[in-house]
C-alpha cells in the first residue's frame, strides 16, 4: 500500500479518499453518541444563532471565532450529528491533501510522494473523537497554513516580509479559535532564530501579524459591544490555561501505543541512516521544534482529548514518511503501513465499542439525559450538561464555573445585576437548582421571584400568566 501512495500522482488521493471512507464508514453508520464537548458546542451555537451577544448575554469563555463558528454550524446542521461528522471528515481529508502537496512543493523529501497524506490520515484514525466538527479542527487548518509560511521562510531564496507576517497572522487567527495556539509564537521565534538570519524587524513583524486579529476583535467589541466583558470573560480565563480532561494520561498512552512505537523506531532509523541535504536537515530540525511546541500547546489546551493532539500529527507523518522511505525492501514498507492501518483502526473501534476497560468513555460520551424535563428552555445550575440533550439553555449560562461564580455570590452588585438582566431578556421555563443557589438571588430580586414557584424537588417553574 505504501508504494501505491509513494508515486507523485494526484489521482492517488482518490484512492486515499476511498480508503478513509471504508475506515470511517462503520463509525458514521453507528456513532457512539454525542460527546460532552459536542453537546456544549451545540448549546453555545444555539445561543449565538438566537442573536445573543458574546460575553454580555452569553456567559462563556469560548474564543469568539470558535463561538461564531458553532453558531454557523447550528445554522447549517442544527442538532444533526451525522452531518457534522461528515463535514469534519471532509475537512480532515482536505487537510491531509494540503499537507502532502505542501511537503511536495517544498521539496522536503528526496522524492516527491503523497505518503505524508496517507500517514497523516492513518494517524487521524487514532480515535473517533477526531471526527468532531470543532473549533480545534478549524484552528488546526490555519496552523497548517502557518506551517506552509514557516517552510517558505526556511527557503532562503523565498524569504519575504509577507511570509513572516502571514506566519503570525495565521497563528493569531488560530488563537481566536483555540487560545493555547498562541504558545506556538515563541516556538516560531526559536525556529527563525536557529535557521534564518532574520533581523529584529522581522520578529516584530511576526508579532504584529499575530496581534492584528486580536486588535481587530478588540476594536469591534469597543464599537459594537462591551470591551470590558471581552477582557473579563475571554482573555482573563484564557490566560489561566485551565484544562478539562476527558481522557486520562493512561488512556491516551494506550490509544497512541502503536504510533509511539513507530515514532521511536523512526528516530533510531533517521539517526543511523538518513542522508539529508542542508535544507532537508533544517526542515527536519524545524519539525522537531514544531513537535515540542505542539506538546506544550496540548498541555495548556482547554480540553484534553484525542482531537487535541492534531498539531503533533504533521511532524509524526513527516518522521514516519522518512522512516518508510529509508526501508529499501518495498514489501517491508508496505507491511509496516498495513500494520499501522489495521492496528490504529482496530484500536479505535475497540475503544468505540468499549472493549478496553482501561479506556473508559464515561467522561467523554453523554450516556443519557435525565428524564426531568423535555423540550423546555432550562436554566441548569449544575455541572452536568446532559440535560441539554432534550432541552435548550436559557439564559445563556453555558459554562458552569462562570455560572457558579455568579449565582453563588449574589451580594456582589455586578453579579446580581447581570443575573437580573439575563433572566429578563431570556427567561427560562424551568430552573434546575440542585445546589439551591436561586433563593440567595431571589432575595435581591423579589419581582423576579414572583414569576417562579418552587417544586417539591427544589426546582423552580415559571408561573403561567
Amino acid at each position: 500500500m505504501f508504494q501505491y501512495f509513494r508515486i507523485n500522482d494526484p489521482y492517488r488521493l482518490v484512492g486515499l479518499l476511498g480508503l478513509l471512507i471504508l475506515a470511517w464508514l462503520p463509525f458514521l453508520l453507528d456513532p457512539p453518541g454525542i460527546t460532552y464537548p459536542e453537546l456544549r458546542h451545540i448549546v453555545l451555537g444555539e445561543k449565538v444563532t438566537e442573536g445573543y451577544t458574546l460575553y454580555t448575554e452569553i456567559i462563556d469563555p469560548t474564543p469568539p471565532l470558535a463561538a461564531w463558528f458553532y453558531g454557523a454550524c447550528d445554522w447549517v446542521f442544527g442538532r444533526n450529528i451525522t452531518g457534522r461528522h461528515i463535514t469534519a471528515f471532509v475537512l480532515l481529508f482536505l487537510q491531509s491533501v494540503f499537507l502532502g502537496i505542501m511537503l511536495i512543493t517544498k521539496k522536503t523529501f528526496a522524492e516527491n510522494t503523497y505518503a505524508p497524506s496517507l500517514l497523516f490520515s492513518l494517524l487521524t484514525l487514532l480515535s473517533f473523537d477526531m471526527l468532531q466538527l470543532s473549533a480545534e479542527l478549524v484552528a488546526f487548518g490555519f496552523m497548517l497554513l502557518a506551517l506552509y509560511a514557516l517552510l517558505t521562510e526556511l527557503e532562503f531564496r523565498s524569504s519575504s516580509d509577507e511570509t513572516v507576517l502571514n506566519l503570525g497572522l495565521f497563528t493569531g487567527i488560530s488563537s481566536l479559535l483555540i487560545f493555547s495556539y498562541a504558545l506556538f509564537i515563541p516556538g516560531f521565534m526559536l525556529m527563525l532564530l536557529f535557521f534564518t538570519r532574520n533581523t529584529p524587524r522581522k520578529y516584530l513583524l511576526m508579532v504584529v501579524g499575530f496581534l492584528l486579529p486580536h486588535l481587530l476583535l478588540i476594536s469591534c467589541f469597543n464599537l459594537l459591544a462591551d470591551v470590558s466583558s471581552l477582557w473579563e470573560r475571554f482573555y482573563l480565563p484564557a490566560f489561566h490555561f485551565s484544562v478539562q480532561s476527558f481522557f486520562s494520561l493512561k488512556a491516551l498512552l494506550i490509544i497512541g501505543a502503536l504510533p509511539l512505537f513507530y515514532w521511536l523506531v523512526a528516530i533510531i532509523m533517521l539517526n543511523r541512516k538518513a542522508h539529508l541535504t542542508k535544507y532537508q536537515a533544517q526542515v527536519m530540525q524545524a519539525m522537531w521544534l514544531w513537535f515540542f511546541a505542539a506538546l506544550i500547546q496540548i498541555a495548556f489546551a482547554p480540553e484534553l482529548r484525542p482531537q487535541s493532539f492534531l498539531p503533533v500529527l504533521p511532524p509524526l507523518a513527516f518522521f514516519f514518511t522518512h522512516f518508510l522511505l529509508l526501508i529499501r525492501r518495498r514489501k517491508f514498507a508496505n507491511m509496516n503501513t498495513w500494520i499501522m492501518l489495521i492496528g490504529i483502526t482496530g484500536m479505535m473501534y475497540l475503544v468505540r465499542y468499549e472493549k478496553i476497560e482501561a479506556v473508559p468513555l464515561d467522561e467523554l460520551i453523554v450516556k443519557s439525559a435525565p428524564a426531568v424535563v423535555t423540550g423546555k428552555r432550562v436554566l441548569n445550575l449544575s455541572a452536568d450538561p446532559s440535560l441539554f440533550l432534550n432541552n435548550k439553555s436559557a439564559p445563556a449560562f453555558t459554562y458552569w464555573p462562570m455560572a457558579e461564580a455568579l449565582f453563588s455570590k449574589p451580594d456582589y452588585y455586578e453579579n446580581i445585576l447581570l443575573v437580573n438582566h439575563l433572566m429578563r431578556v431570556d427567561p427560562p421555563e424551568i430552573i434546575l437548582d440542585p445546589h439551591q443557589l436561586m433563593p440567595g438571588c431571589f432575595d435581591y430580586l423579589p419581582e423576579l421571584k414572583k414569576q417562579y414557584r418552587k417544586t417539591t424537588e427544589g426546582n423552580w417553574v415559571k408561573v403561567s400568566n
